[in-house]
């Protein structure tokens, strides 16, 4: 079959659809293997060699700091209980750690906190104390609501298993201090009152934190220091299962959250962060409880901790800091892809060059008409615009029938697949339309990326690789297209199939955490474009089919969008294992016969069950606490009266 004449039907082979199809089953397959390796590590169970990381035995140290499940906010009896275990395990270690008691006087909005924070430090022997410091860190405390076995108490046992581990290999290279916050939850006043007051600041050289906004998933290194290109290098050489890109980074450096390790840098340190982010309708609500905690999400916190302490210790260094950041990215979370930012707008134009060139070689040699090339263009424009604004018109149309009451409702994944395979829909009733030609259209797919890459890597560099590997890859395919007959599909068909593993190989891992990180309402329509940059490889093998098979495609996936949407509708958004979130306030003054209660959901409705018998009232009152959402009068508790207790505070 002439591929560049597949617009003429009387030449057109019945079995035309045969690359299509297998080139999108190896995709998906593909796809599916890639998902596979973004889930955490399995657990190493206790009876594992000392030397490596065992999520069990760390799991083992929670529990015991964790025995009644209780939260264990800033100040509170159970803070002082699990500071005490926290103690005790650290001593059980050999170590002898510390105790600093830091006031910490902090604004979040109108209000102003003042806080003592008690943070716990340990070090671990070393022969060579003189040298920069690496500083393991995490916060101790939880927020009121939960009992924070993932935020953050996964990453206090990280901690201690590592500690274990290394004191076995003691004394190190280089000093290792272990910092436990207070007041994380409250206004990082732990992080401030270490990095304003305590001269061991001076000391550190890097930092590693730890953190959780879930209790699953993959620990992703999302936030690092300015200048981290000899950081991802080291990172790159030490971690088994790297999980992370720079495009994370970008993407919380532009976000308005805030850490212990943005707190550190503020003071000029360089650090790491790593977190897991699935499950989030745990996060900071009861069900943040040991039950619900992965044990591979800790198992993979632990690996990353141990596996970036031992390079880092084994590497001679002074000054973690580097001249500029790096563009960056996980292959497969096997290893670790980097080049230097300044490199980027180099390595795109030279990528563009190399497709420019074959491509002005075949317009010449296949005499492509300005007509052809207009159509491709188009046709390119098209079904990624297409592709997009359907994917976010069939979101929209879900949201206004079924109104989301949550970011992360229990049918989410329903929710997404719908603008997914909208998005699919779209592109295939664009190339039903707008016939371009198969090699044609895959070298204006290679410079669109090229284009791409270039434009990225001069205003958001983080993102560039997202174009630039693929457009590299492009590159590379095309030189089997330069030479190739007209006839031969099987070339075009390897090139897209390799442009195609490229892409989806970038493109996973963010499907895949999106959802968590954005929910339902956000990230549609970057879903949409994703699946529109992944589709779009598969066009050249596409354009070939008849206009009634890609009809019949188009329809049958539409009918998947529609059962995926009633499947959504019909599915309530909150379980008892994903129930809906709410704050309750209760208030009472001594010189008042009833009490006050405020609810505040912080998704869906009040629900009227809840309020039943309760009195609402127009009007809070003239409180000295402010009471926000809906205020009702209750009967009086007859809370015990606060003491004012008056502290040293020499």
């Amino acid at each position: 079959m002439d591929g560049e004449n597949a617009s003429q039907p009387s030449r057109r082979s019945p079995f035309t659809w045969i690359p299509a199809v297998v080139v999108a089953a190896l995709l998906a397959a593909t796809g599916f293997f890639v998902s596979l390796r973004y889930e955490p590590p399995p657990v190493i169970p206790a009876e594992a060699p000392v030397s490596i990381f065992s999520a069990e035995r760390a799991f083992n140290r929670l529990q015991r700091l964790l025995p009644d499940g209780q939260p264990h906010p800033l100040g509170s009896p159970a803070n002082r209980r699990f500071r005490a275990g926290l103690l005790r395990e650290l001593e059980d270690l050999g170590l002898d750690p510390e105790e600093n008691d830091h006031w910490v006087s902090a604004g979040r909005g109108s209000t102003t906190t003042l806080a003592l924070a008690r943070n716990l430090m340990a070090e671990l022997p070393s022969s060579n104390p003189d040298l920069p410091a690496l500083l393991l860190s995490c916060h101790y405390d939880s927020v009121s609501a939960g009992p924070g076995a993932s935020d953050d108490g996964a990453a206090v046992a990280t901690l201690l298993e590592v500690a274990g581990i290394l004191m076995k290999e003691a004394p190190l290279p280089r000093p290792v201090i272990l910092l436990f916050t207070d007041g994380e939850e409250l206004g990082l006043d732990g992080a401030l009152g270490f990095s304003r007051f305590n001269e061991a600041a001076e000391r550190i050289g890097m930092i590693m934190n730890f953190e959780a906004r879930g209790s699953s998933g993959g620990s992703l290194m999302f936030e690092t220091s300015n200048g981290n290109s000899w950081m991802i290098d080291q990172m790159a050489h030490g971690l088994h299962r790297p999980m992370s890109s720079s495009a994370y980074v970008t993407i919380y450096r532009r976000m308005p959250n805030s850490s212990d390790l943005t707190v550190f840098m503020r003071r000029g340190l360089d650090g790491i962060n790593f977190a897991f982010i699935g499950s989030p309708k745990h996060y900071h609500t009861p069900l943040d409880n040991l039950d619900n905690l992965d044990r591979r999400s800790l198992q993979h916190h632990g690996d990353n901790a141990l596996g970036i302490v031992r390079q880092l210790l084994t590497s001679d260094w002074q000054d973690a800091t580097s001249e500029e950041d790096a563009v960056y990215t996980d292959i497969a979370a096997y290893f670790i892809l980097a080049w230097p930012t300044n490199r980027g707008p180099w390595f795109g134009g030279a990528i563009l060059l190399a497709l420019l060139l074959p491509f002005l070689r075949l317009c010449r040699n296949r005499r492509w008409r300005v007509l052809e090339l207009s159509r491709g263009v188009s046709c390119w424009i098209l079904c990624a615009l297409v592709g997009v604004v359907t994917g976010w018109f069939a979101t929209w149309a879900l949201q206004r029938v079924d109104p989301p009451p949550t970011p992360w409702p229990a049918h989410m994944y329903l929710d997404l697949l719908v603008p997914c395979i909208c998005t699919a829909v779209g592109l295939l009733l664009t190339v039903r339309f707008v016939r371009p030609r198969p090699t044609l259209f895959f070298f204006l797919h290679g410079l669109a990326l090229a284009l791409g890459a270039l434009i990225l890597s001069l205003s958001a560099e983080g993102f560039s690789y997202l174009f630039l590997i693929p457009a590299f890859t492009a590159a590379l395919a095309s030189l089997l297209l330069l030479n190739a007959h007209r006839g031969n599909s099987f070339l075009l068909t390897t090139a897209c199939l390799l442009l195609g593993l490229t892409t989806i190989v970038l493109i996973v891992p963010f499907l895949k955490y999106l959802p968590d990180a954005l929910g339902t309402m956000i990230s549609p329509p970057v879903m949409s474009a994703l699946v529109a940059l992944l589709l779009l490889p598969l066009v050249p093998l596409l354009a070939p089919l008849s206009r009634k098979f890609l009809l019949h495609c188009a329809l049958l996936l539409g009918l998947g969008a529609l059962g995926a949407g009633y499947l959504a509708i019909q599915t309530p958004a909150f379980t008892a294992d994903l129930p809906q979130q709410l704050n309750l306030i209760y208030y009472e003054e001594m010189d008042q016969d009833t009490g006050r209660i405020s609810f505040v959901p912080q998704e869906g409705s009040l629900p009227p069950l809840l309020t039943s018998g309760l009195k609402r009232l127009p009007e809070p009152g003239n409180l000295a606490y402010p009471l926000r959402g809906s205020v009702f009068e209750t009967r009086k508790a007859d809370l015990p009266l606060p003491k004012l207790e008056l502290l040293d505070w020499s």
